[in-house]
This record gives C-alpha cells, sequence and structure tokens, in this order.
C-alpha cells in the first residue's frame, strides 16, 4: 500500500480505469492503481485534482490531504465508524481531569522520546552539557509524573521550557546545520525549521488519518487550544512522534540540508525518510509491526481510555 506524496506545482492528479493518474505539462508520469493507495498528501500549491477521483477516494476510503505548511484540510468519507459515542466520551473527557491525565501522559511520552532522541544521536559524545541536559530532562519527567495538581499551564510550561533546552542541545552538539539557531513554527526562511515543519506537516496527515479511523474528533484536544481550523487532538498526539519521526531523519540528513540553499530540492529525500520510518517494523506488544500501524493502535486506545475501558500509555521508543 502506498502513500502518496504531490511536492511538485503544476500537477495534474485524475482518474483513469481505477487508476490514480499524475499528469505534468499534459504529459502521464505516474499511474497508480487506487487498491493500492492507503492516502494522497498535497504538499505544494498548484496542485489540480478531477472530481471523479474525488469521488473515488471516497468510495474506496482513501483520504485526500492538503497542508502546506500555513494551511491544513483533509478530504474523507462521511461513511467512518460510528463515532457517535466515541466522540461524547470524547468530549465529556476533554472536560474533566481526564483529558488533563491524557496531556500528562503524551507529554511525559514526548520528554522520553526527545531524551532517547539526544542520546541516540549524541552517543559517541560525553561531556558536561550531555549530562546536565539528560538530567534536566529526568527532573521534568519526574516533576510531571509527582504533580497531583494538574493544570494545562503546568503541563505546558514544562513542555516549553524542555523543548528549548531540546533544540538547543541538538544546536550545541552540532547535530543540526549551523544556519539552525532556534526552532521558528512558521514563514521561517532558514531550511532546518523549513524542513522540520513540512516533515511535522506530513505525520500530521498520517496522525488525522488514524483519529478518524478511530472515530475521534481531530479538532477537538486535551493540551492544545481548540480554535477554527487547529487540529487540537492530531496536534496533541504528535508530540510524542516528533522526535523520532520527524527530528530523528533531520538529524540525519544535516549534511545534505548544510550545502542546500532551495527546499525544493531536499524534499524527496526529507518524504521518503518519513515514510520509510512509518513503513518500518517496530516491536510492540512481543510483535513487530509498521510504525504506521502502531500509530494507530496507540489512537485506538485513546479512544478505549476516553470511554473508560483500559489505561493509555505512551509508545517509547527504543534503539
Amino acid at each position: 500500500m502506498k502513500h502518496i506524496i504531490i511536492n511538485d506545482f503544476g500537477l495534474f492528479l485524475g482518474l483513469k480505469s481505477q487508476r490514480l493518474v499524475i499528469k505534468k505539462d499534459g504529459s502521464v508520469i505516474n499511474e497508480t492503481a487506487l487498491n493500492r493507495v492507503k492516502t494522497i498528501q498535497v504538499l505544494n500549491k498548484g496542485v489540480i485534482l478531477s472530481s471523479d477521483l474525488i469521488h473515488a477516494c471516497s468510495q474506496r476510503g482513501i483520504k485526500i490531504f492538503f497542508n502546506t505548511f500555513n494551511s491544513f484540510s483533509a478530504l474523507h468519507t462521511l461513511y467512518e465508524h460510528k463515532s457517535v459515542q466515541v466522540r461524547a466520551n470524547q468530549y465529556l473527557a476533554c472536560k474533566n481531569d481526564m483529558g488533563l491525565e491524557l496531556a500528562r501522559r503524551l507529554i511525559i511520552g514526548k520528554l522520553k522520546n526527545q531524551r532517547a532522541t539526544m542520546l541516540y544521536s549524541s552517543r559517541n559524545i560525553q561531556n558536561e552539557l550531555k549530562s546536565e541536559t539528560i538530567s534536566f530532562f529526568d527532573k521534568s519527567i519526574l516533576q510531571l509524573k509527582n504533580k497531583k495538581e494538574l493544570s494545562k499551564e503546568f503541563i505546558l510550561g514544562i513542555e516549553g521550557v524542555c523543548a528549548d533546552k531540546y533544540f538547543s542541545y541538538l544546536k550545541s552538539m552540532e547535530l543540526l546545520p549551523p544556519s539552525f539557531e532556534y526552532r521558528t513554527k512558521r514563514y521561517s526562511e532558514e531550511i532546518t525549521n523549513i524542513t522540520l515543519n513540512y516533515g511535522y506537516a506530513i505525520l500530521q496527515n498520517f496522525i488525522y488519518k488514524s483519529c478518524i479511523n478511530a472515530g475521534l474528533e481531530p479538532y477537538m484536544g486535551v493540551l492544545h487550544s481548540t480554535r477554527s481550523g487547529k487540529p487540537s487532538l492530531v496536534l496533541d498526539i504528535m508530540e510524542e512522534y516528533r522526535s523520532f519521526v520527524v527530528d530523528r531523519n533531520i538529524i540525519k540528513l544535516r549534511s545534505k540540508l548544510r550545502d542546500v540553499k532551495k527546499f525544493d530540492t531536499i524534499k524527496k529525500d526529507v518524504a521518503s525518510a518519513i515514510l520509510k520510518t512509518l513503513t518500518k517494523k517496530y516491536k510492540y506488544n512481543h510483535k513487530k509491526l509498521t510504525l504506521e500501524s502502531i500509530i494507530q493502535r496507540q489512537i485506538y486506545k485513546i479512544s478505549g481510555y476516553f470511554a473508560k475501558q483500559n489505561r493509555y500509555k505512551s509508545y517509547i521508543f527504543r534503539w
């Protein structure tokens, strides 16, 4: 099964005999059978889709995402799971302490995975900065675990300080290109931040798909604020996976990023690395599953958590 990622301006996506046809300047550059497609992700402007293709994707449950850094939208069939009760449970949980407890666990998972990324990426380096940073993360994780009176402000406060420490560490250890100074989420002109934003956009599409499959409301979160056009729950869940799925791959590509002048020249490398990570198999409950499948199962567990059927435990990556 394929995830189709469209990076280039001026492409046309159409349908021919139950096949996705991609054209540029009237010439066919790729054809893929629709029964082999899982998602279509449009990550650039100026792309045209035919209504026949959209209809065929809807019938097959193929989700189409449009994500161009500053805007996000999705097309998917309304005939998903019977999600009325699932969403009712979610709304109730987000209004009480269950929502805060889930937020705590998601951020603990994020900090543990950031810690693992730092340790792995600098495994051959021993210095005072490394010891201090890892110690700081250990203390922050304990603070989150032991806090009895939770609030969003407390959780976000720890998450924000750790995020600054994390990216400062990656910079100081030269795990990111020299042009990187600090994390910028939008409108950045610095190549590393542009690449990180692009990678997070791909990850966001996968998390959104999994939320819809689990019958959850992507726009009702437990930590990120609720506002029009902001898939808050998707952003909440993404926190666990950012460092392993995206950051780790950007660290691996840092030598290429040093010499890149235009982001378009490295888009395919970034997308390929992230898709490879998501389709690779990892250990999960004594089995080996693709990371995409693991994420889906974790999000089903969140649905069960909202229904008070189970506890939620983050997926912590091991090397």
